[in-house]
């Protein structure tokens, strides 16, 4: 069934879909409402932090990018961390990770339905909320079912309809502004205290979550191996400079001050009026649609990619590991997301799994950065081996690992691939310094779903799993 299933997929994602699946997993809702809690943590520093701690959330991206030229398989983190440490922790990152993006697809079907109450009241209240969510699950649903070409063509026409108003609130904004007075303003700013830096990064490291949406769907992208990393370095890279200008704009306009609204609602309002602050909105609205639209996307996948590991196995297994032969895509994995998230939207009760959703990111985050440490350990070792097997010829790479990582000891002790395996462990104490950051209740809530996920898989998916490969 497996090898069967996996060549219906369609290469339906090419280089500039990659790039549009970063930036929707990036860009959602944050950005409406970051400007202002920015400015008021960091001043007129604020805007300079993201393009540090861009530049270190980049170590984590990076590791993404290379641990997807190595497995080029949908599922993302639930292929590293089979790869890497076996069936049970597989399931569980998995299990955790599928979690945290429904509950996020569930919390922003809400914040697009806030931001279109500003303009349709009726549907940000009672009865007029659950239809509006239960057209917005189907839509998703419909769309992502009917075929992967079908659902990059929305995402690129809400791309489009996402960064045109953005792009011009920068440029008209940027013509308007008094260069010479903000630039003395900027000659005059002082780096804040090492604690309120802290509190300004852990902000800034959260924009950047969801950046990884790419690398789950990468048994249906074009060329991955070259595709992702670059798709996801060049885009998070360009994120970062977009919210470096958004930030710097915002603060040489409105300050410090609290705006009655979403802080660039208010922005454009000051640059445009009353007209530009509706098109913000609506552009919010948008903004959060192309959010919702590529995590269906990426995390319908997931159970896909578990169901044909056998970590899921059974009739349900089955199921979600189906590929609907017409549209080529996974239905049952999308219909049963869908119906997950829509059902947490209409009851509210995605608002506990909220508490741990970011911590549970970044523990994965993190069990794949160990993966990759494990792989150029393994690709190193082999290299040594073969050289001293082989003194007088170079001979061809037998394994994956060897053939992507250069495999020669010569290779790996070059600076370019020294710096190769240091930029892991950068990314991997971004990810502890973050996840420490992290409350007493998200880590009782992680854990409380580490216990559901170990006693499905113990319990229920292992003597299955061990049945079948048996």
């Amino acid at each position: 069934m497996s090898s069967e299933n996996k060549s219906l997929l369609t290469k339906g994602i090419g280089g500039i879909g990659a790039a549009l699946l970063v930036l929707n997993g990036l860009i959602g809702a944050g950005i409406f409402a970051l400007p202002a809690k920015m400015a008021a943590e960091l001043g007129a520093f604020s805007p300079y932090i993201f393009l540090i701690f861009g530049t270190l959330m980049l170590a984590i991206v990076w590791c993404f990018g290379q641990l997807a030229a190595l497995y080029q398989e949908t599922g993302g983190p639930v292929v590293y961390a089979q790869k890497g440490f076996g069936d049970a922790a597989a399931f569980q990152t998995g299990f955790i990770y599928y979690l945290a993006r429904a509950t996020a697809i569930a919390a922003n079907m809400h914040v697009l339905l806030l931001y279109a109450g500003y303009v349709w009241p009726e549907l940000n209240a009672g009865i007029g909320k659950s239809f509006a969510i239960i057209a917005l699950t189907t839509a998703l649903i419909v769309v992502n079912i009917v075929g992967l070409k079908a659902a990059m063509r929305s995402l690129d026409t809400i791309s489009v309809l996402k960064l045109l108003p953005f792009v011009a609130l920068i440029a008209v904004g940027y013509w308007q502004l008094d260069f010479s007075t903000a630039l003395v303003r900027s000659s005059e700013t002082v780096v804040p205290a090492f604690d309120t830096i802290s509190a300004g990064a852990l902000l800034t490291l959260y924009a950047f979550i969801g950046f990884e949406t790419v690398v789950v769907t990468s048994g249906e992208t074009s060329s991955p191996k070259k595709t992702i990393p670059r798709a996801l370095m060049l885009t998070v890279s360009g994120i970062a400079i977009f919210y470096f200008c958004v930030q710097w704009l915002y603060w040489h306009t409105v300050g410090p001050a609290k705006p009655d609204s979403a802080p660039l609602i208010a922005l454009a309002n000051m640059i445009f009026g009353e007209t530009g602050a509706l098109i913000m909105t609506l552009t919010a609205v948008v903004s959060v649609a192309g959010n919702l639209l590529a995590n269906m996307i990426s995390t319908s996948r997931l159970t896909f990619s578990m169901a044909q590991q056998s970590l899921i196995p059974g009739k349900l297994g089955q199921k979600l590991g189906e590929i609907h032969a017409p549209f080529a895509t996974p239905a049952v994995s999308i219909l049963i997301l869908g119906m997950f998230a829509g059902t947490m939207a209409l009851s509210g009760s995605f608002v506990w799994l909220a508490i741990s959703s970011v911590l549970a990111r970044l523990v994965v985050y993190a069990v794949c950065v160990v993966v990759l440490m494990k792989a150029q350990r393994a690709s190193l070792q082999g290299a040594t081996l073969q050289s001293a097997s082989s003194q007088s010829s170079m001979q061809q790479d037998n394994s994956e690992n060897d053939a992507y990582f250069n495999g020669s000891a010569g290779a790996f002790a070059s600076p370019v691939n020294l710096f190769r395996r240091l930029i892991p462990f950068v990314a991997l104490a971004v990810c502890a310094w973050s996840i420490a950051q992290s409350s007493t209740n998200a880590w009782l809530f992680l854990l409380g779903e580490l216990v559901v996920g170990a006693l499905l898989y113990f319990f229920y998916f292992a003597p299955s799993n061990k049945e079948s490969k048996g």
